[in-house]
């Protein structure tokens, strides 16, 4: 069983407080021999400078030349006693352990034990009778010492040497002062250690508190599973601090944001595709950009300040051709906010192809209702068959054949020949009636040619009409619930005006309703009766519903067109008319060359 592994901070703590110990360890080592050298280096100085004052002293040079020109076996009493009086004085005033004077034998004229007088030194004079002076530690008559040893020079001369004087200080004056130096250093330094470790608690206080108690192998662990998962994402991501400000993003939120020079998604499809098989070959952080060519559009900043602490917040916005749905969470560790991230979904394709496939259901709806109306017919047509009714039945077939093979709910529809155009405008003409609104090409139209985009086309006139049904069904005018529809045509260009009979749209919104996410419609809560509109009655002029426009507008400026609201209200039918315009639509007509 594996020991649990201590928490980063922990680590952090122990090694900061090993440190402290090795630091202060080595320092305090370091002065403490530099303090017992300076110690030991003044104890000998002071004992030379004593002994250097002695040994010139008059007196004491006239002495001990004596005593050496006598060399008699006892010293001279009075010699002793001028010499002691100067050594006792001496030695209360300096605060040295003692000082022996001898003659050029060595033989003592002082000493403290006055029974030792007259006797050989017990250390060497050697050093100094040969005229040097020295410093040595020796245990003596006295004890351990530091000594210092002067030649004395003779009063005739100062070249003959006539004696010595020997300065100690007891070694454990030496130690004392040594001990004074080592407590204080010792102090210093429990003290730099308490400092150290309350410092180093605060420090690991701190840390804990920044990393949220993730380790360093959490963190690099993360890095690594964050450039994975960005890197494998479609969707933009973007990361933000706790101050709002943007730390981290991924190369699909560059290009939906328009950091990447605008290239076409398919081409950037394709990009991913490519760095996706060549992942294992590099680095995920190289997908991992410092975003500092990003420019943050203000409705994502403005996402990040109204995201609630708990839950996410979406909203759709438009980027240049792109409409992308954002979603903003806020990200807490352990109770404290982290900071924030959005995901950028590019919902441009999606809701086209929703419009389309609402198009394409609400044609099929119209088909199976046409179809049981003809099987009705051929059911009538085999019934007069069968019973031998040739000649009515032969009626009943001419009669179809002249009004037209189906009965359509849009009027004048033999006015329009492109088979997509037909399809549109019947399946919407189905929707329509069955919401109790007339829908009716107008006589003036003239579309020739055949449609080349038929994806553009049926999704920007499917959704003029309806916005144009829903308006006339909540218009409170007394023309009736219609809707009109005038095509032309200008080589490749097809022109469209929709018109319906509701209350029209206000001025001071005539450009917002082509905003994403704007809406004029609040009948949300009426019955559905078809391919999103509604019955009942609201409070709005009922064109738009935060969506459909701004696509239709999007998709046609991508095609070099545009769709308008027409100002003013229509003089006919008194609602809304909007314009469109798609400039290569139409496969141009071929006139006959024979014709």
């Amino acid at each position: 069983m594996s020991r649990p592994r201590r928490s980063f901070s922990r680590r952090v703590l122990i090694s900061q407080l090993a440190l402290v110990v090795v630091i202060l360890a080595l320092v305090t080592g370091v002065f403490a021999w530099l303090g017992s050298r300076t110690v030991t280096e003044v104890t000998e100085t002071k004992a030379l400078a004593t002994a250097r004052t002695l040994a010139i002293d008059p007196n004491v040079r006239a002495a001990a030349t004596k005593a050496s020109a006598e060399h008699a076996d006892e010293p001279d009493e009075q010699i002793v006693e001028s010499m002691l009086q100067i050594t006792d004085d001496l030695r209360a005033r300096s605060g040295i352990s003692f000082a022996v004077i001898t003659d050029d034998r060595g033989i003592r004229l002082t000493h403290p034990d006055r029974s030792k007088i007259g006797h050989r030194v017990s250390t060497s004079p050697e050093e100094a009778l040969a005229g040097r002076e020295n410093i040595s530690h020796e245990s003596g008559t006295l004890g351990e010492t530091v000594r210092a040893k002067v030649p004395i020079y003779s009063t005739a001369d100062d070249e003959t040497v006539v004696g010595e004087v020997s300065v100690g200080i007891y070694a454990s004056v030496l130690d004392a002062d040594l001990r004074r130096e080592l407590l204080l250093l010792g102090t210093v330094a429990v003290l730099a250690l308490a400092l150290g470790g309350v410092v180093s608690v605060m420090l690991g206080r701190r840390l804990r508190r920044e990393t949220l108690g993730v380790g360093p192998e959490e963190l690099a662990e993360m890095a690594r599973d964050q450039g994975a998962v960005l890197h494998g994402l479609d969707d933009g991501v973007l990361g933000f601090s706790a101050d709002g400000t943007l730390t981290l993003s991924n190369s699909n939120a560059k290009e939906l944001l328009g950091a990447a020079d605008g290239q076409d998604r398919a081409d950037a499809k394709d990009r991913a595709d490519v760095k996706v098989k060549a992942a294992s070959a590099r680095e995920f952080d190289d997908d991992i950009d410092v975003p500092e060519d990003i420019d943050v559009p203000d409705e994502i900043t403005t996402m990040m300040a109204d995201v609630p602490a708990e839950g996410a917040l979406r909203r759709r916005i438009t980027i240049g051709e792109r409409i992308l749905l954002a979603t903003a969470v806020r990200v807490q560790r352990d109770g404290v906010s982290v900071g924030g991230v959005v995901t950028l979904r590019d919902e441009t394709q999606m809701l086209t192809m929703a419009r389309q496939l609402e198009s394409v259901t609400a044609m099929a709806r119209a088909l199976r209702t046409q179809r049981h109306e003809f099987a009705n017919r051929l059911h009538t047509v085999l019934g007069l068959v069968d019973t031998g009714a040739t000649d009515e039945a032969h009626t009943y077939l001419s009669s179809i054949l002249g009004t037209g093979p189906i009965a359509t709910p849009v009027e004048d529809i033999d006015l329009v020949s492109d088979p997509y155009l037909r399809a549109v405008l019947e399946a919407k003409g189905t929707t329509a009636a069955e919401a109790g609104v007339t829908l009716s090409v107008a006589p003036d139209s003239l579309a020739v040619g055949t449609v080349r985009d038929p994806e553009a086309v049926t999704l920007i006139l499917g959704n003029l009409i309806d916005n144009a049904v829903r308006a006339a069904v909540a218009g409170r005018g007394s023309a009736g619930a219609r809707v009109v529809v005038q095509l032309l045509s200008s080589g490749r260009e097809l022109h469209a005006v929709v018109t319906d009979t509701g209350d029209g749209v206000d001025a001071d919104v005539a450009e917002k309703i082509f905003d994403e996410g704007f809406s004029t419609a609040e009948a949300a809560s009426a019955p559905d009766f078809g391919i999103g509109l509604t019955t009942g009655t609201g409070t709005g002029d009922g064109h738009g519903l935060g969506i459909g426009l701004a696509l239709s507008r999007r998709v046609a400026e991508k095609g070099g067109g545009r769709v308008w609201l027409i100002d003013g209200h229509d003089p006919d039918l008194g609602g809304a008319s909007f314009g469109m315009v798609l400039p290569d639509a139409l496969e141009e007509f071929q006139q006959d060359e024979e014709s």
